[in-house]
C-alpha cells in the first residue's frame, strides 16, 4: 500500500461516517470492515451493566449510523466485485458448479452475472477509448468475447443437466400428480406438493372447466403436469415438467372414480359464458358459442343499465346509460337468434 493510500485510510477512520457517501473513493475493504466492527464492538459494550467494572468504549447513535452506512458500502462494494471474481476464478481453473455452490446460486444465475458484467466492461471500455485511445479500462472485444465463450458454455451446462434431471424425474413426478386426480384440502395439496421439487413451476389455469349442461356440480382442484419452457430463445432452452392446477366443476352426486374421471378430461370447456364462447367458437361450434355470447351480452346489458347507470355524475338518472343498455340486449337477442338460424343451415 502507497503512502498516499495509507493516508486516505488514516483520515477516514478518524472522520465520521454516517452516510455511504462519506466514505472517500479508493478506500479499502479492510479498512471499511475495520471501521465497522469498531464501531460494533462499542455498541455491544452498551450491553454490559452500568457497574461494569473495567474501562469500556459504549457506543452512541454515530456508532449505528456508521454501522448501518459501512454495512451498506461494503454490500455494494462486494457486490461490484462479484463479476469480476467469477471471471477470476474461471481463468484460475474453477468450474461452473463451484462458481454456482460459492455464491449459493445456480449455474444460470452464476452466468448471467458474469454476462452483465462482461457487458458492462465491454462498454466502459469502448468509452473509454473513445476519450483516450491509451486506456485500458474494461474487457476489449476478445477478452468479451472469451467470457460470452464461459457463459454459453454454462448455458449448455445448465440445458444438458435440465434434460438430464428431466428424464430422471418424469416417471416419479407422472406417477405422484396421477395419484392425486382430484385435490380438495389443504392436506391433500401439501402431501402432493411434499412429492415435488421445490424449483418446479406452479401455474394456475386461466378458467374454471365444467360439463355442459351438467346442473348439479361440486368444485374441485385437478392438478396436472405441463411442460414449461425455460431459457427461451437461448442456448439453454429447454422444457422441464411444472405443475398446473385446473379448477372443475365434477358431478355430484357421483362415485370418485366418475368424478376422477371427469376431472381428469381435457377437453372439459370452461365454466363461465365469455371463456366457454371462444372455447367453442374456436373449435366451429358455432350454437353453442353464439349462445354464450348471448348471456355475456345479456350481462353486460344488467351491469350497464342496472349496476352502471345508479353511479353516473353526468346523467342523474342514468337515462343514457340505460339506451346503451337497451341496445346492447337487442344485439344480444340477435346473436341469440342467429345461433339458431346457424345452426338449421349448417344442418
Amino acid at each position: 500500500m502507497t503512502e498516499a493510500h495509507v493516508g486516505l485510510d488514516v483520515a477516514f477512520m478518524a472522520a465520521e461516517t454516517h452516510r455511504p457517501d462519506d466514505v472517500p473513493a479508493g478506500t479499502s475493504l479492510t479498512s471499511l470492515v475495520e471501521k465497522r466492527s469498531a464501531a460494533g464492538l462499542r455498541l455491544l459494550n452498551n450491553r454490559l451493566p452500568d457497574d461494569f467494572p473495567h474501562q469500556v468504549d459504549r457506543g452512541d447513535v454515530g456508532d449505528a449510523l456508521t454501522q448501518l452506512a459501512l454495512g451498506e458500502v461494503i454490500r455494494r462494494t462486494i457486490s461490484g466485485q462479484r463479476g469480476s471474481t467469477i471471471r477470476e476464478a474461471l481463468l484460475l481453473g474453477a468450474d461452473w458448479n463451484q462458481v454456482a455452490a460459492a455464491l449459493d446460486t445456480t449455474v444460470l444465475a452464476a452466468a448471467d452475472e458474469l454476462r452483465v458484467w462482461a457487458e458492462g466492461q465491454r462498454t466502459l471500455y469502448h468509452r473509454f477509448r473513445a476519450e483516450d485511445p491509451q486506456t485500458q479500462i474494461g474487457l476489449d472485444d476478445e477478452a468479451h468475447a472469451a467470457m460470452m465463450g464461459a457463459v454459453d458454455a454454462a448455458l449448455e451446462q445448465a440445458a444438458v443437466s435440465a434434460r438430464d434431471t428431466h428424464a430422471e424425474r418424469s416417471p416419479r413426478l407422472r406417477a405422484a400428480v396421477a395419484a392425486a386426480p382430484m385435490v380438495d384440502t389443504v392436506g391433500e395439496l401439501r402431501a402432493l406438493l411434499e412429492q415435488l421439487p421445490d424449483e418446479m413451476p406452479l401455474s394456475l389455469d386461466d378458467h374454471h372447466r365444467a360439463l355442459p349442461g351438467e346442473e348439479n356440480q361440486v368444485h374441485t382442484i385437478h392438478p396436472r403436469l405441463v411442460a414449461v419452457v425455460s431459457g427461451l430463445a437461448t442456448e439453454a432452452e429447454s422444457k422441464q415438467p411444472g405443475l398446473m392446477l385446473t379448477q372443475v366443476y365434477v358431478p355430484f352426486p357421483a362415485e370418485a372414480e366418475e368424478q376422477a374421471a371427469v376431472a381428469t378430461r381435457d377437453d372439459l370447456p370452461a365454466y363461465g359464458e365469455l371463456a366457454r364462447a371462444a372455447h367453442y367458437l374456436q373449435r366451429g361450434d358455432l350454437r353453442p358459442g353464439l349462445k354464450d355470447v348471448a348471456e355475456v351480452l345479456e350481462e353486460l346489458a344488467h351491469l350497464v343499465g342496472e349496476v352502471a347507470a345508479d353511479f353516473t355524475e353526468h346523467d342523474e338518472d342514468g337515462s343514457t346509460l340505460r339506451v346503451e343498455a337497451k341496445r346492447i340486449t337487442h344485439a344480444a337477442e340477435r346473436v341469440g337468434k342467429l345461433a339458431d338460424e346457424v345452426e338449421e343451415v349448417a344442418e
